[in-house]
């Protein structure tokens, strides 16, 4: 399937009309060693020719979530969720909504806008007979294409350990990431439950998002930060760590539903 196949069966588009990102870091707030990328060379001298210097990779300084930020319930629904920065918050940034097994929908939609009528930044796809969950990014893709896809896996037949892959435009690559459990100082520092998830850029090993439950709360569903270099990774790899999770929650949520003997919304 390759690191980011086109999704070409895919029935979502992305709408041009989309409202613009909330968070969007401007040229002059580049971080400083983008900046030293892209500062011109010393002119050679006249008399000589210079050659073709190779162009750099674009920098994609879209940032579409805050570093931290929590996860919520949705008004007037089950299982549908926002983001937002507290419970209260009259703005909050983005839908999640979810769709049971018989839907044609995708199982979890992460949304543009806090509206669940607006076009998708990602969603992320359940199969009955299988751990895989297939994720597409709308985002951080050139003009025109279609949604790229993106499968989360386990990394063993037993394993609680769940891969994904997302562009990285500093290095014009396509990076490898997981989400682990963890009861580390990283997800201490989110002051919820003791125990939750960390995920590792796989190439360095270095902890880049957390996620935890909060203690005691009906409304609130999660906690979740960005790490290190995570904060500058990209618009790409932002939205597919944050689709991963909600995927996780969502399949976490439905087989807890399952073994519960509730209506859980769906099959796993």
């Amino acid at each position: 399937m390759g690191l980011l196949a086109s999704h070409s069966n895919s029935t979502l588009a992305v709408d041009e009309k989309a409202p613009p990102p909330s968070y969007t870091v401007s040229q002059n707030e580049a971080a400083p060693q983008i900046q030293q990328q892209t500062q011109l060379k010393p002119a050679l001298p006249t008399n000589r020719t210079p050659s073709p210097q190779p162009q750099a990779p674009p920098q994609s300084t879209t940032i579409r979530f805050p570093p931290q930020f929590g996860i919520y319930h949705a008004s007037g629904s089950m299982t549908d969720l926002v983001i937002a920065q507290s419970k209260d918050d009259p703005h909050p940034l983005y839908y999640i909504s979810t769709h049971s097994g018989f839907s044609s929908q995708p199982s979890v939609i992460l949304h543009s806008s806090p509206h669940p009528g607006s076009p998708p930044l990602a969603n992320a796809d359940f199969h009955s007979f299988s751990s895989t969950i297939d994720m597409s990014l709308f985002v951080a893709i050139p003009p025109g294409s279609n949604p790229q896809m993106a499968p989360m896996e386990r990394s063993g037949a037993f394993s609680y350990v769940r891969q994904f892959r997302a562009p990285i435009p500093s290095t014009s690559s396509v990076e490898i990431f997981e989400w682990k459990r963890s009861s580390g100082p990283e997800v201490q520092a989110l002051e919820g439950r003791s125990h939750g998830k960390k995920c590792a850029r796989v190439s360095t090993g270095e902890v880049v998002a957390v996620f935890t439950h909060p203690d005691m709360s009906y409304s609130k569903k999660g906690k979740f930060a960005f790490m290190g270099s995570g904060v500058g990774l990209g618009e790409g790899f932002e939205v597919m760590a944050v689709m991963a999770i909600l995927a996780i929650m969502e399949k976490e949520r439905r087989a807890k539903n399952s073994s519960n003997g509730a209506a859980g919304g769906g099959g796993c």
